[in-house]
């Protein structure tokens, strides 16, 4: 059995999903969002991320951890805002493990959809088949979470190839 924690970074909401393998079987054991109010300065919303997810691993034990790889668009205030939560989450997750797989968006989305350019309502739905939900998995940073975890379950077999 292996259980696969992902995580895609964010200062105002950061997405989490926890996925488990056993045998065949794929379940979804918990997803959501670790909101951070906009009212609060950047060192408080920081703070709350690190205490959430800090108290989110200490509930839920997991095999491995995967993390969303940065990468950077035109708006500097958000690539900053986004490095320092990132930074916040990896210092958060260096508690409990000694390894974080980094994935791109567009390996998460070739590992569920074979395609690296799919949109966030196309990966929604391949996770809702997957884990044959009555409705997609909202807000779109839970579902980004969810897939990161797949994405890892899905690569393992080779990373153990290449051991």
């Amino acid at each position: 059995m292996i259980r696969v924690l992902g995580i895609d970074p964010g200062i105002a909401s950061t997405g989490f999903g926890i996925v488990q393998k056993d045998g065949d079987l794929l379940e979804l054991i918990n997803y959501g969002v670790v909101k951070t109010p906009s009212n609060f300065n950047i060192p408080e919303r920081l703070n709350k991320l690190y205490s959430e997810l800090s108290e989110l691993m200490d509930k839920n034990r997991t095999d491995y951890v995967a993390v969303e790889r940065l990468f950077f668009n035109t708006n500097l205030k958000t690539v900053i805002n986004v490095s320092e939560a990132k930074g916040v989450i990896m210092l958060a997750v260096s508690k409990y493990y000694s390894e974080v797989f980094e994935y791109t968006p567009s390996e998460a989305k070739k590992a569920l959809l074979g395609a690296g350019r799919a949109t966030k309502k196309e990966v929604q739905y391949a996770i809702m088949n997957i884990f044959k939900m009555d409705r997609l998995p909202r807000p779109d940073d839970a579902a980004d979470g969810i897939a990161l975890a797949l994405c890892h379950i899905y690569t393992i077999p080779y990373l153990e190839k290449t051991k």
